[in-house]
């Protein structure tokens, strides 16, 4: 007996879907010793867009650090920045948007205060699609969000 290609490819794959079926059967479905000796894990990963952001500041200069998540802006939408200095006391100057400018909207740097740690709520963002940005200023190493 011969066996073409078009056979064995045909054979593998049937036994590829028999395979994942039985690999994908319900867990009541499994034999009981099976099912004694199975431990499921789960990981859970940090949202990039609520986690911390490590920062530094350089003394005598402002350094701009970008977060990575655009906030998709809204009519009215105001939002809240945070900072936790693990050395040093910086100053922070945090990015919102106010009206006017030629697209309707233009960039406006807050004074968010200097300290080790602190929050600024009520940032003016408007109707905007763009990234979150803090201006560091002193050296210090911290974590924003």
């Amino acid at each position: 007996m011969t066996i073409t290609r078009k056979f064995a490819s045909g054979a593998v794959a049937v036994a590829s879907v028999a395979a994942l079926s039985a690999a994908a059967a319900p867990a009541g479905a499994a034999p009981k010793a099976a099912a004694d000796t199975a431990v499921t894990t789960v990981t859970l990963k940090a949202n990039p867009c609520t986690s911390w952001k490590n920062a530094v500041g350089i003394p005598g200069k402002w350094s701009k650090s970008s977060y990575g998540c655009a906030i998709l802006g809204r009519p009215g939408l105001k939002v809240t920045y945070r900072w936790a200095a693990e050395r040093g006391t910086p100053c922070i100057k945090v990015k919102g948007f106010v009206k006017g400018g030629p697209k309707g909207f233009k960039t406006k740097w807050y004074n968010a205060g200097c300290g080790k740690s602190g929050f600024i709520k009520n940032v003016p963002w408007g109707n905007v699609a763009a990234d979150r940005e803090i201006q560091i200023k002193g050296a210090s190493l911290l974590k924003w969000r």
